[in-house]
């Protein structure tokens, strides 16, 4: 997918709500036909919405027939994720360990690898979701991070890989976002304050913000293969 040809078609999975659904309105706005794979129906009309857990290889390939029923796909954002427990390791369920993985590089390979079988050659573009969780150590995230260090991994190997194919691999790790990920966090007493006080931006990311980054990944960075960008206010630079 390239910056001439805003025209192509783009699935986005977890399109139906927080950065997914920013990612789905500015691809549209750039002329973008968009199909949407999640749980649930995305609330823009013009979107295709294919109900898919993206754990179950079956359906993730009939979705992806789906899709490209209505116009060969160039472009994928794989945007779907589930949160983390946030307990001590010694606490952890090792079943919702294990779901992490699943949703998130079980998932991302099931559809990135479902659009490039049905390629034939054609050039494309994949933008994975990381987090900065990806970063370093956390306390209380033996499960999500852990998760998506592994999904960031996962676009490096795939970005070697399928770069002969002519298709782009590349990953955005968010910050903290206003996502509705993170509001269930507050309202469970995640401090917020504390997050903007070590953040050098001083607050947290709108979806927007993430979606800019992520579109221009997948449009416009022609030449990039391989990289993962943190869009986080400054977190991953602090050095405390």
């Amino acid at each position: 997918m390239t910056a001439q040809s805003m025209a192509e078609h783009v699935v986005v999975t977890g399109g139906a709500s927080g950065i997914g659904a920013a990612v789905v309105d500015l691809l549209l706005a750039r002329g973008c036909r968009v199909t949407v794979f999640d749980l649930a129906p995305s609330a823009r009309a013009e979107v295709e919405t294919r109900i898919v857990d993206v754990r179950d290889e079956t359906a993730v390939e009939a979705a992806m027939d789906a899709a490209w029923a209505l116009g060969p796909v160039a472009g994928l954002v794989a945007c779907h994720g589930i949160r983390g427990a946030f307990v001590p390791a010694l606490e952890m369920d090792l079943d919702r360990l294990r779901l992490l993985y699943d949703v998130h590089v079980v998932g991302t390979l099931a559809v990135s690898r479902a659009m490039v079988r049905r390629l034939d050659g054609a050039p494309a573009s994949i933008v994975m979701v990381s987090s900065t969780t990806a970063y370093r150590g956390w306390a209380n995230q033996v499960d999500y991070g852990p998760a998506k260090a592994a999904e960031r991994q996962l676009m490096e190997n795939l970005a070697v890989e399928w770069a002969p194919r002519g298709v782009r691999v590349n990953a955005v790790a968010p910050g903290h976002t206003l996502t509705p990920m993170v509001q269930d966090m507050v309202d469970g007493g995640y401090d917020l304050e504390a997050v903007e006080k070590r953040t050098p931006r001083g607050r947290l990311a709108d979806p927007a913000e993430i979606a800019g980054a992520i579109v221009w990944m997948l449009c416009d960075a022609t030449h990039v293969i391989g990289q993962c960008l943190p869009v986080d206010g400054g977190w991953t630079v602090v050095g405390r």
